[in-house]
């Protein structure tokens, strides 16, 4: 998972239009019943932005960082729109009012999105927001959102391609937000981790080689073809950490993880 930001210019103004006339729709429907309808029969509208969701992760699922592993993606609403599960499968009713609100939208993989589900859970005590004139700051969700600058950082991944908290959370509010992510996300999904697995040991075998070029280097100033192998090797480990690689953010997980901080530099300069 890698932070998404919607600093980027919004969806195109006609888009925007429909959506806006649409939630003043769902704000005169006399129902609940009424507003499912309303919802139900515009699922279009919010398919029509996934060509532009995608753009954001450059074609990756927001939560997977996957391309072709998770399956076919879904314009997923972060917030749900009809009805939102608590962590005891309490029902409550739907955040209606962002069921066109392109802020709420995520791409996710299929195979995570069935995961999810309707589930929202919050924490114990928490306040949950039932209405469009309550401030959703006061909420806070058991899940991991990309959008959210801090909280792809709480995820971590090992070398068995599992997805992992972070070793240094301390909170365990945190740890256990990240535990609950992964299993409603489906992120330990079996192709998912075998891509992870392949990710961490390609990165692995760069920082081993740009290891052994730094020795050789470090023994002899002169040896021209080892400080060109530092800059080969290096170049590698780089790019698995770009944000249109595939599981970028397990590249950076393997480097964490040597403790060796002439490698934990490379990260630095990414």
């Amino acid at each position: 998972m890698r932070h998404i930001s919607f600093n980027d210019p919004p969806p195109d103004s006609v888009w925007i239009t429909k959506a806006n006339k649409l939630l003043e729709d769902l704000k005169a429907a006399p129902s609940a019943e009424e507003r499912k309808k309303i919802i139900d029969s515009n699922g279009k509208v919010w398919g029509d932005l996934k060509e532009w969701l995608l753009k954001l992760s450059h074609d990756k699922c927001w939560f997977s960082e996957a391309k072709d592993c998770f399956n076919h993606w879904d314009v997923e609403h972060f917030r749900p729109k009809k009805s939102a599960k608590d962590l005891d499968g309490t029902v409550h009713e739907g955040y209606w009012w962002l069921a066109f609100d392109w802020s709420n939208f995520r791409i996710c993989g299929n195979a995570g999105n069935r995961k999810k589900g309707t589930f929202f859970p919050l924490r114990e005590g928490c306040v949950r927001i039932t209405d469009p004139n309550g401030d959703l700051r006061f909420e806070d969700h058991l899940l991991l959102d990309p959008i959210h600058e801090d909280d792809p950082s709480l995820l971590s991944f090992n070398v068995e391609g599992r997805a992992i908290p972070n070793p240094h959370i301390q909170d365990e509010w945190e740890k256990q937000r990240v535990i609950y992510s992964v299993g409603r996300y489906n992120l330990d999904f079996p192709p998912l981790m075998d891509k992870r697995k392949v990710v961490w040991q390609t990165c692995w075998r760069h920082i081993q080689a740009y290891k052994e070029e730094l020795s050789r280097y470090h023994k002899d100033k002169n040896n021209f073809i080892a400080k060109e192998g530092i800059r080969k090797e290096a170049r590698s480990i780089r790019n698995m950490l770009k944000d249109n690689q595939e599981c970028s953010s397990v590249a950076r997980a393997c480097i964490l993880s040597t403790g060796d901080d002439r490698v934990r530099c490379l990260l630095q300069s990414s």
